[in-house]
């Protein structure tokens, strides 16, 4: 006996749960080991500046050190694409942050969207 399945279309509207979207950037930098003293209370200032910004859900950085400095990856999740695209032209990324701090760059930039 094979189960059949109702399609999308067939079932009552209760039945159907709308998928969560929500919108980020990730940036990633590698920051020199003697300049990690001086960036990372940077961080921890950012992190409490971008989330005052309307829709910024949160702002999480992950680290790993390594022979070349600490690796960071930088992550800020937005409500909805106009809010993040306001940030980005007006607001105090973590790249504006590195070039203003340390003069550095991020090797890698991207706009993403979490689907669940």
């Amino acid at each position: 006996m094979t189960e059949t399945r109702p399609g999308l279309a067939e079932l009552p509207p209760s039945g159907i749960a709308p998928p969560f979207v929500s919108y980020a950037t990730m940036a990633e930098a590698t920051i020199p080991a003697d300049e990690w003293l001086s960036v990372y209370p940077a961080l921890q200032a950012l992190k409490g500046h971008i989330q005052e910004y309307p829709g910024c859900q949160k702002m999480e950085v992950y680290a790993r050190a390594g022979a070349d400095g600490v690796l960071l990856h930088c992550y800020t999740i937005w409500d909805t694409p106009s809010q993040l695209e306001a940030f980005l032209e007006r607001g105090y990324t973590f790249e504006r942050m590195l070039a203003d701090l340390e003069g550095l760059d991020v090797q890698r930039s991207l706009l993403m969207e979490k689907v669940f």
